[in-house]
């Protein structure tokens, strides 16, 4: 067995190493050719008058690059639009250059490397606007393809019919129409070609995301343009950038919440039921403690707070919790209301995280210290909250609280208490008592900065 760990642990080694050496995806590749094109394009700039519109149109190419390189790994739609923006508005300054050219001043090899050049140009952009819509996982079968490379060759065709014919000492155009008209012909609607392109991997992308909406949990009720509605609602909200993450994300935070409400509702009651059959009580109080498991769990999949705490407030809370306790066999617990009024309420998500708080450091004194005793003092107010838990347990080992309950687990629910007293701006603090055992302490002031 230790050599099969051994193996695995080697081979998970070599996998994360595969995944951190992994090369640029294609969204990137493409950005990086655009960028070529671009900073190539800058030499268009040179020699020539540089106009307004020039220069514009050079600044908005080196824009669509740099946003194509910010978004190349999370939003790669995007990169790839921004690729192709790119590269074609770059291209556009060596057509301006090209067509602006005098052939019969300048000669006929200035004009041959500029309508070379811009050919280059126009044949990269397209070529880049070709692998977005052919991407293998989202491409539009079974159009995608062929179209794609329909255009692609017959753009290039038309650039060398276009040099080569000049290059036969053709000058002027052709009144009649042959195949040379066929064949340049891309060249007058470059940007139609590219945007037909940019089309299908657009749709692609649309449909891409319309089939992850579909696949995912949705409302059944509701009129079917509702529920049309909804999936289209759902089928952009998939196109968003980083929405995915999003979502991993939100599910990670319930799922951890989900885990922190069982270990502090649900499972004290469960092993206290445990304990009982383990210790061999008769069936009417395993039954009420297999009951209280029940409940709670019903308030849990409900995401209900104690019906007590929401009505009566906090001390009332505490009460009902002290006395459910007890009678499942917890030692006394004295409630202590000083300074301050019983009845002022507190805004409910610090009422509730309180509750959470005494609820987690009444299980751990229970459960873990050994405590014969335990009190609680409740100094309220409107604007101000704080509640300590003290008992004369085994107090805080080298570990802190934590650690008291000796498992690897013993932290979870303490943890959970103060993620919930931070989303409030509260405060937990342990410290050890002078006569022995533990005093955690919940402290909130509305003064304080959230």
């Amino acid at each position: 067995m230790r050599a099969r760990a051994a193996r695995l642990t080697i081979r998970r080694g070599f996998a994360l190493r595969d995944a951190a050496s992994a090369g640029p995806t294609a969204a990137e590749i493409a950005v990086g050719q655009s960028v070529l094109l671009v900073t190539g394009s800058a030499v268009a700039l040179i020699g020539g008058p540089i106009g307004g519109s020039i220069l514009a149109r050079f600044l908005v190419a080196l824009g669509a690059a740099c946003l194509g390189i910010l978004s190349a790994r999370r939003a790669p739609s995007i990169a790839w639009l921004s690729a192709v923006a790119a590269s074609g508005t770059s291209a556009t300054l060596w057509f301006d250059r090209a067509a602006g050219l005098d052939r019969s001043a300048a000669g006929l090899p200035p004009w041959v490397l500029l309508a070379a050049v811009a050919s280059v140009w126009a044949v990269g952009t397209t070529w880049i606007a070709a692998r977005y819509a052919t991407r293998p996982t989202t491409r539009l079968e079974p159009i995608a393809v062929p179209v794609a490379a329909g255009l692609t060759g017959w753009l290039v065709l038309g650039c060398l019919t276009t040099v080569g014919v000049v290059l036969a000492g053709q000058r002027e155009a052709d009144p009649t129409f042959n195949w040379i008209d066929v064949a340049t012909f891309p060249i007058s609607v470059f940007l139609v070609l590219l945007l037909v392109l940019v089309g299908l991997g657009a749709i692609a992308d649309v449909r891409a995301a319309f089939e992850r909406a579909r696949d995912k949990p949705r409302p059944t009720s509701g009129t079917p343009a509702e529920r049309r509605w909804a999936l289209a609602i759902a089928t952009a909200r998939e196109m968003i950038p980083g929405q995915a993450a999003t979502d991993e994300a939100a599910h990670e935070a319930e799922r951890t919440r989900l885990a922190s409400d069982l270990h502090a509702v649900v499972l004290p009651s469960l092993r206290r039921a445990i304990a009982a059959a383990e210790a061999g009580e008769d069936l009417d109080a395993l039954a009420r403690h297999l009951r209280t498991v029940d409940l709670e769990l019903e308030r849990l999949m409900a995401d209900r707070w104690p019906v007590v705490l929401e009505a009566f407030g906090l001390v009332r809370a505490l009460e009902d919790l002290a006395e459910r306790l007890e009678t499942d066999g917890a030692p006394p617990i004295t409630i202590d209301v000083v300074d301050g009024d019983e009845g002022a309420r507190q805004p409910p998500e610090v009422e509730r995280a309180a509750w959470r708080f005494a609820q987690v450091t009444l299980d751990n004194a229970v459960r873990h210290a050994l405590a014969t005793a335990i009190t609680i003092t409740v100094v309220p107010g409107g604007d101000r909250l704080r509640v300590t838990v003290a008992d004369d347990g085994r107090g805080l080992a080298a570990g802190g609280l934590k650690r008291r309950s000796g498992g690897p687990s013993g932290g979870r629910g303490l943890a959970d208490a103060e993620r919930r007293a931070a989303a409030v701006a509260a405060t937990v603090e342990l410290a050890a008592n002078a006569g022995g055992g533990t005093a955690a302490t919940f402290s909130w002031s509305s003064g304080r900065p959230a």
